[in-house]
């Protein structure tokens, strides 16, 4: 699973979430029972499925003794755009950006400077990675890395929060009060890009039914422990995260509501607090021109120098490939 990173201190975030760590039920939603025999869960992936979302992130950062804050939401769609050999090739695209993000007195631009450009570099970003039915991500690209570290940070958080929009389940019925485990692994240790491990618990903690979705949302309590190295030409850095979260998975295929509070560690940033919020609807007829119109299935890339090539292999023709457009 890829879930909400961390936040144990306040952190600003107003949140008017349907679904809060308290322990409460969700807001205008019908508590039901869990059926005896208890529910499967899998993601809806076939090809043209879309679904719109929305993000907002919220962090508290300590530097030389001062604390920053740092806001973002934003709206995101997703499109599964056909099948690939590592799972569902989706491609997300973030719009209606609203950033306020402070930064260390250090850095070399202002805080205007940089909301402007990294607003500018998310409004119609395009990002595409790789999952399967269970929700498990098989790849997700790293940032850019001919961008200024403030920019490179900022969006492997926004990755961040968009790999929070998938959680692993397992392939069987889960019944309620039930938990199960879940080991991450992705990327490949000691080489350059991004490698992740960690452990993920998640318990079924009751069911409700939404009137306006139409919808069964089974209701999961999540603690998620990881650890990221990047590593680069200029060396490794490695980085930790302990993640407490609720969520909602819809049995229309979907994860409808993430909400957690998440506690990082990095050896360049220091100690940092964070709140997630991710909020999905599935789209009604999908999206006719996910697959270029003609209902058919995308066929696999595998060039690494074509540009919608996705993986982790790297184009020997002189041009780094991105999956983040």
């Amino acid at each position: 699973m890829r879930l909400v990173p961390r936040l144990l201190l306040a952190l600003a975030l107003a949140t008017s979430s349907s679904l809060s760590l308290s322990g409460c039920g969700p807001k205008g939603m019908r508590k039901i029972e869990v059926p005896g025999a208890g529910v499967r869960l899998a993601y809806d992936l076939s090809p043209g499925a879309s679904y719109s979302g929305h993000l907002r992130i919220g962090n508290t950062q300590s530097f030389d003794g001062a604390s920053i804050s740092q806001a973002l939401e934003c709206d995101v769609k997703l499109v599964v755009v056909g099948d690939d050999p590592r799972g569902a090739l989706v491609r997300a695209t973030f719009s209606n950006v609203d950033l306020k993000w402070g930064l260390p007195p250090s850095t070399p631009v202002s805080p205007e400077e940089f909301a402007a450009d990294a607003t500018a570099k998310l409004q119609g970003m395009n990002v595409t990675f790789n999952v399967k039915p269970t929700g498990e991500i098989t790849y997700m690209p790293a940032p850019p890395q001919d961008v200024p570290d403030e920019l490179k940070s900022f969006i492997d958080q926004v990755l961040r929060a968009l790999e929070e929009g998938f959680l692993v389940v397992p392939d069987r019925a889960l019944k309620d009060g039930e938990s199960w485990d879940e080991d991450e692994q992705r990327g490949r240790k000691g080489k350059l890009g991004r490698y992740v491990e960690g452990k993920v618990t998640t318990k079924v903690a009751g069911m409700f039914h939404d009137e306006g979705r139409k919808e069964d949302l089974l209701r999961l309590e999540i603690q998620h422990k990881r650890k990221e190295v990047f590593t680069t030409k200029d060396g490794a850095r490695t980085t930790e995260s302990d993640t407490k979260a609720t969520a909602l998975f819809s049995t229309a295929g979907y994860l409808a509501d993430v909400e957690g509070e998440s506690r990082d560690y990095d050896p360049v940033n220091g100690m940092a607090f964070r709140k997630v919020d991710v909020k999905w609807k599935k789209l009604q007829g999908g999206d006719a021109n996910a697959t270029g119109g003609g209902g058919g299935d995308v066929q696999a890339i595998t060039d690494p120098c074509d540009p919608d090539y996705v993986g982790e292999a790297e184009c020997q023709g002189g041009g780094e490939v991105q999956a983040i457009t």
